[in-house]
């Protein structure tokens, strides 16, 4: 045992600190050991320091200079392009002319959607077309058909919009006088139970448009009776977005686009949402506004030139405007990009309309008309009354579209007395839109009155003033035209100037346009219509019109020694149908078969009236749609593969027959059915 007492004091105090160190880093190293197992627990790590971004990786578009800081000069915008969308579907109220044989595959879908829908032989109803008989029976039925329902969804869909669908025949020699059941509309061309399913949109129904100008059961002058629409019948089950995808992602610049896009477009009334959603770094989602709805496409390419930046927006102005004086190559950007701004780009604008250059003087004009600027109507008007041809239509549209009260009202009534056929109907467009916008602002007014004093009862809501602006304009306004719903089939549209002319649409709604002051049909004459099934008849001119229609699909025949002699009262009297509650004379005929029978009734001279119809939009669309060979299908289920498919040409025939001439694209917006010089040689 060493007596401590006996050893020197410096040895000691030379112990006791190695003791020490040795105690200290046992203790340190004992807690940097257990440093992974919580000894600092209570202590904040240091937050990593920011990386700084790669330039090296950054995406650069090679642009003009002036479109720098644009939504389009950073982003890719996605989904806008039209959808093709079709199905399947089941037609009734043929004349006899379908239940042919059809490939099994598409008698198996029908007959699995019949089951489903609950149509077996243990329907009950002796009034019933379907009473007692089987999917397989209704399938024979020679007053029934299959069909290709194919149609191209508008980019940007919301719920419940509407748009025209295309139907062609599976099993039928016509499909005059069908009305298509309820068929389901999936993404991609028509697929059959037992195919991979694409994802449902939307669904269709409604009675079937046959392009009139042809003798029924014939397919005369290239025209086909086994093709048709449905006019605005096919109806969104689901929204389809747009999205803005960044080249360069980034969470602070995804939040200024979505901002920018929605102080552009502020949330109006009935929209469901605000206008763009920020989702993550490099997505943002968009819906189109219920007001951009019949202008999609402008709406796309306004977000594409908008600046993100919404500090000085007078500043890009003054750019965009200065460029599209100074490089008229870029006068379409610039213009999008000035009317993306709106109200501060008005005075830039305005310094442009009387432009000697044509080029940035008209890139003006339509952005500022667009804006509602009243300062354009003074050069628009000149334009719509003395200028080029070409331009003359473009500007008429662009002037109906700024509220400057009468003088814009005054000047497309003036134009309705033209002779061209094309600035007649732009006009005419022009003042129908501006009464309905005229009749919306009144029941507004009228409804917010109503909610002020407490009449609850009489505030309607906004759908059924839109309902009621859309379905009835009264005679005698400011506008000079005037709407009436007939039957609930279709509107007739009545203006009350310039020579005899009968209108046809066929997209959207159903129209029937008449112009001229009270037509009368033409006596003597003899029309002969639909292989004497219809028979308008008159000796002399004092005479009344006799009438003969045999209805092959109701078994009946109607006779009667006097029809309305006038044009509209004639329209009005082929479209009524009698009931206890209204029985009126009429024969009950659909919007396509009153149709058929005015051209029919010009075509044998039995109106004075010229005819012509709206050039065919749906097919263009539907054409555009399935350009590319091949259309990517994604499932129902997540994670389900991605199948490519071939596209489906909706000119061809469902079932090989032989072909027939073609629709071609026309540039006029109307497609005059006898032209002056035919009608002078005969």
């Amino acid at each position: 045992m060493t007596d401590r007492s006996q050893t020197p004091p410096p040895i000691r105090r030379q112990r006791r600190l190695r003791e020490v160190w040795r105690g200290v880093s046992v203790c340190l190293a004992a807690c940097m050991l257990a440093g992974t197992l919580g000894c600092n627990r209570n202590k904040r790590e240091a937050p990593p320091r920011p990386r700084q971004a790669d330039s090296s990786n950054l995406v650069v578009r090679d642009i003009p200079a002036p479109l720098r800081g644009t939504v389009g000069a950073e982003a890719t915008i996605r989904g806008v392009q039209s959808t093709l969308v079709s199905g399947i579907g089941f037609v009734v109220g043929l004349n006899g002319t379908g239940g042919l044989t059809m490939p099994e595959q598409y008698a198996a879908h029908l007959e699995r959607q019949m089951g489903l829908n609950g149509i077996n032989v243990s329907n009950e109803g002796e009034n019933s077309a379907i009473a007692g008989l089987s999917p397989r029976q209704l399938l024979r039925d020679p007053n029934t058909a299959a069909v290709i329902v194919q149609a191209a969804v508008p980019p940007g869909a919301v719920s419940g919009e509407t748009f025209d669908v295309y139907v062609r025949a599976i099993n039928a020699t016509s499909l005059e006088g069908g009305s298509l059941w309820t068929t389901e509309l999936r993404v991609g061309p028509p697929s059959s139970f037992g195919d991979p399913q694409a994802r449902i949109l939307g669904n269709a129904r409604g009675p079937i448009f046959l392009n009139p100008f042809a003798e029924p059961g014939t397919d005369s002058a290239g025209v086909r009776k086994t093709v048709g629409r449905v006019l605005d019948g096919g109806q969104m089950s689901f929204p389809t977005l747009i999205e803005i995808i960044l080249d360069n992602p980034s969470h602070q610049r995804a939040r200024q686009i979505a901002s920018a896009v929605n102080a552009a477009f502020p949330r109006g009334p009935g929209d469901l949402d605000q206008t763009a959603r920020g989702k993550d770094e490099t997505l943002v989602q968009v819906r189109v506004p219920l007001r951009y709805i019949e202008r999609r496409e402008d709406f796309i390419e306004l977000i594409r030139h908008l600046p993100i930046d919404q500090s000085f927006p007078e500043t890009y102005a003054r750019r965009f405007a200065t460029t599209l004086r100074n490089e008229p190559y870029l006068s379409r950007q610039m213009s999008w990009g000035l009317e993306a701004i709106g109200e501060r780009s008005k005075p830039f604008l305005a310094e442009l309309y009387d432009s000697s250059d044509a080029v940035p003087r008209l890139s003006a004009l339509r952005a500022g008309a667009r804006l509602n600027d009243a300062r354009a109507v003074s050069a628009l008007r000149e334009i719509a009354k003395d200028g080029q041809r070409g331009l003359r239509t473009d500007a008429i549209s662009l002037l109906a579209q700024i509220d400057a009260g009468p003088i814009v009202d005054d000047t497309l009534l003036g134009l309705l007395e033209e002779p061209d056929l094309s600035i007649r109907v732009e006009a005419y467009e022009g003042l129908i839109d501006r009464a309905i916008k005229s009749q919306r602002r009144r029941l507004a007014l009228a409804r917010a009155r109503a909610r002020q004093e407490r009449r609850l009862d009489q505030a309607i809501s906004l759908s059924q003033i839109d309902a009621f602006a859309q379905a009835y304009v009264p005679p005698g306004t400011l506008f000079g035209v005037s709407r009436e719903l007939v039957e609930g089939k279709f509107f007739l549209d009545r203006v009350p100037f310039g020579d005899p002319l009968i209108y046809i649409t066929q997209q959207g709604e159903p129209r029937i346009v008449v112009f001229g002051d009270d037509p009368q049909l033409t006596t003597p004459m003899l029309v002969n219509a639909w292989s004497d099934r219809l028979l308008l008849a008159s000796d002399r001119e004092t005479d009344p019109i006799r009438l003969y229609y045999r209805d092959d699909a109701n078994r009946r025949t109607i006779t009667m020694d006097e029809v309305p002699g006038d044009l509209v009262g004639f329209i009005e009297f082929l479209a009524q149908q009698p009931t206890p509650e209204d029985p009126r004379p009429g024969l009950g005929l659909g919007y396509a078969e009153v149709v058929g029978v005015l051209y029919e009734l010009q075509a044998d001279r039995g109106t004075a009236a010229a005819f012509a119809t709206e050039n065919d939009r749906l097919l263009a669309g539907l054409l555009e749609s399935v350009e590319p060979e091949q259309i990517e299908i994604r499932p129902e289920a997540p994670g389900g593969e991605i199948t490519l498919v071939a596209s489906d040409d909706p000119r061809r025939e469902v079932i090989e027959r032989e072909q027939s001439g073609l629709v071609r694209e026309r540039r006029s917006l109307l497609v005059p059915i006898n032209p002056p010089s035919e009608s002078q040689e005969n």
